[in-house]
């Protein structure tokens, strides 16, 4: 059989079943959601020879895009479901550069870390703009103050999650001159082991994992309720969503960094 002509159910079980085998399965909102829908671009790709870092490279100009739109939110309904929209093929084509590495053997430590990359720099981009198209909304100079606050706080995790990909990197070199062998069966997982794990293990809402589809869950919320008044709390005057998980964000990150530093204090 030639290359990339393999049935849709066959192409999951070589690019998707294989990503969670060592994790018990892979988990219903990714199967259902997302999968589900890669799959067919990643077909697309094989055929015509695109290959997983161009993939990763078309996710970030999506996320681009998805977060320009969310700066002129004012404009109405279609600027919002536009970036949206846009915000979702970005996390479709992150699932596609895995899927094309692993049909191909192609897994390495610099596409590793492109695609960590693209997330350091795309995940504080969309806090920055999501900060402008809240201003734009509610006029509230106050939105500032927690939205600039956002992006640096997600900028020093961004650097702590780097830094943290490059220790392992000292790792994994040792690891694959290791088992090397002739097909580099062995020699894929073990870089998908080491380079992946960092973004594996950003899963809580706080980390920058989660950043998109919190954020496409409040442009939800937006299209769908318009912006409201508190009462009887004078530093807050008109308030949406995206507000809200902005001022949620930083109030939680600066938590986050509290207990961290405080656990370092009592080691040491």
């Amino acid at each position: 059989m030639s290359r990339s002509s393999e049935p849709i159910k066959e192409l999951r079980e070589i690019c998707q079943e294989s990503r969670y085998a060592a994790e018990g399965g892979m988990p219903w909102f990714e199967r259902y959601f997302y999968r589900s829908v890669s799959i067919h671009f990643t077909k697309i790709f094989l055929k015509i020879g695109i290959s997983a870092n161009q993939a990763t490279l078309l996710s970030l100009i999506f996320g681009l895009f998805g977060g320009f739109f969310l700066i002129f939110t004012n404009l109405g309904f279609w600027a919002l479901a536009i970036g949206a929209l846009f915000l979702v093929l970005c996390l479709i084509f992150d699932r596609v550069d895995g899927e094309i590495a692993r049909y191909k053997k192609s897994c390495s430590k610099v596409g590793a870390h492109f695609d960590l990359m693209v997330g350091s720099t795309l995940h504080p981009y969309l806090l920055f703009c999501m900060t402008f198209g809240a201003f734009n909304v509610l006029q509230d100079t106050t939105v500032f103050i927690f939205g600039f606050l956002a992006v640096i706080l997600n900028l020093l995790y961004e650097i702590h999650l780097i830094s943290y990909e490059e220790k392992l990197g000292g790792k994994f070199e040792n690891k694959r001159e290791a088992t090397k062998d002739k097909k580099g069966e062995r020699q894929g997982r073990i870089i998908e082991k080491y380079a992946y794990r960092p973004v594996r293990r950003v899963s809580s809402f706080l980390g920058p994992g989660a950043i998109i589809y919190a954020i496409l869950i409040v442009v939800a919320l937006d299209l769908c309720f318009a912006p409201f008044r508190l009462e009887n709390v004078p530093i807050f005057f008109v308030i949406n969503a995206r507000y809200a998980f902005l001022i949620i964000y930083s109030v939680g990150k600066i938590g986050s960094f509290v207990v961290k530093a405080e656990k370092l204090i009592q080691q040491t």
